[in-house]
């Protein structure tokens, strides 16, 4: 038994094991603000086959950077617009507009045979367009140059644009794709 004395008095001066350390608060994530609301699309009229394409004409031409092709009344600034961008091989379509509280928008392209919904963002100029850049081998490209004479453009809050599918369209495209 004396020899199990100075064990366990040594043991009852030990202290006691030490206490775990707090567990840190938790951290909350940073908050991230909500994302901006995005315009609603323009409802596409069932009719729009039958409505007369806006006002305007097709004008060809080339620059330094490619072809374009703009839609618009003479003297005014173009309502649409497609150019090639040649030495990137990249099409952009561009609409007159702007993309107000969203970094972007959908804009929609409807043709005799098909429908497709884009997302355009502002470019930045004055005027003001909206616009996406496209692979010149787009498929929707071909069904806007083929339309049964016009395709329908809409943008939200923006009016409905008929534009008549003249041989610009495919020029263009053409362009780009040689």
């Amino acid at each position: 038994m004396r020899s199990l004395l100075p064990l366990l008095l040594l043991t009852a001066c030990s202290a006691p094991p030490p206490a775990p350390a707090p567990r840190p608060a938790p951290v909350a994530p940073p908050e991230v603000p909500p994302p901006p609301p995005v315009a609603p699309e323009q409802p596409v009229p069932a009719n729009w086959p039958d409505m007369a394409p806006d006002k305007g004409a097709w004008v060809y031409r080339q620059d330094d950077r490619g072809s374009v092709a703009l839609f618009g009344e003479a003297g005014r600034d173009a309502l649409f617009v497609l150019r090639c961008d040649t030495p990137r091989r990249r099409i952009f379509m561009s609409r007159a507009g702007n993309v107000w509280n969203a970094d972007s928008v959908s804009m929609t392209v409807l043709t005799s045979s098909a429908r497709k919904t884009f997302t355009v963002r502002n470019t930045g100029g004055t005027p003001s367009y909206v616009a996406v850049e496209l692979d010149p081998r787009e498929p929707h490209l071909d069904a806007m140059a083929f339309s049964r004479g016009k395709f329908l453009v809409t943008l939200a809050g923006r009016p409905n644009l008929v534009v008549p599918a003249w041989a610009e369209v495919g020029r263009v495209v053409e362009d780009c794709r040689g």
